[in-house]
């Protein structure tokens, strides 16, 4: 009987403790939102496993959804629209153009007279430029500002050379006035010393032993 009343003073005190010991139950998860499903859209191609039933409604549905359909432009930069007017841009001042005016081409006349000539042989027709023999009969080809010039040498004389353009036919002649270093064409008629120049409308004395002769020696 004692033993009996010790298990159920055991058991009444450690009912309490037990339920405060005792783990509670897991909460239920609740379950999420339900999300609503998406419309499929009506202009979307159907899938192309349909494509077979009818391929140009299929190729005309699938081709509205090109994007090039809303642009004014292909990748280009041309309009697609062929009835489009093209952009008119504002006129822009235009620079100043210099105009330059063409030189005349120089006569054959002007080249040939800037032929340094150091010599003349008239005897062999020939003469020197520099170190350089030409003769009558010669071609002879000028360079004058980055032109070529053919020409011919016509004539070889003391006073003259003759050139002739193979090409257009011009004929130039350059005149010789060749003279040793240091001298120099003279402007007047020249008078030995001793001599007096002849004058044709001077008094002509006669009998008077000191009479010169005209243009003669003075005594």
């Amino acid at each position: 009987m004692g033993k009996l009343r010790n298990i159920l003073v055991c058991v009444l005190a450690a009912g309490p403790l037990a339920a405060k010991a005792a783990p509670a139950p897991p909460a239920r998860a609740t379950a999420p939102a339900s999300v609503p499903a998406a419309k499929p859209d009506p202009n979307a191609p159907p899938p192309s496993r349909y494509a077979g039933a009818d391929m140009p409604a299929y190729v005309a549905n699938l081709t509205s959804q090109f994007a090039s359909r809303n642009r004014a432009t292909d990748p280009f930069g041309q309009l697609q629209d062929p009835s489009a007017k093209p952009v008119v841009k504002p006129m822009v001042a235009k620079r100043a153009v210099r105009s330059f005016t063409a030189e005349p081409p120089k006569p054959l006349s002007s080249i040939v007279e800037q032929i340094d000539i150091t010599t003349v042989m008239p005897k062999d027709k020939r003469f020197l430029v520099g170190n350089r023999s030409i003769g009558q009969g010669d071609k002879l080809t000028l360079s004058y500002r980055n032109k070529q010039i053919r020409t011919k040498i016509i004539e070889v004389s003391a006073s003259r050379i003759i050139f002739n353009d193979l090409e257009t036919g011009e004929t130039a002649i350059r005149l010789l006035k060749i003279l040793p270093p240091g001298m120099t064409p003279g402007t007047r008629e020249m008078t030995a010393p001793g001599m007096t120049p002849a004058d044709s409308n001077a008094p002509l004395e006669i009998g008077s032993p000191s009479t010169p002769f005209a243009g003669g020696v003075s005594p």
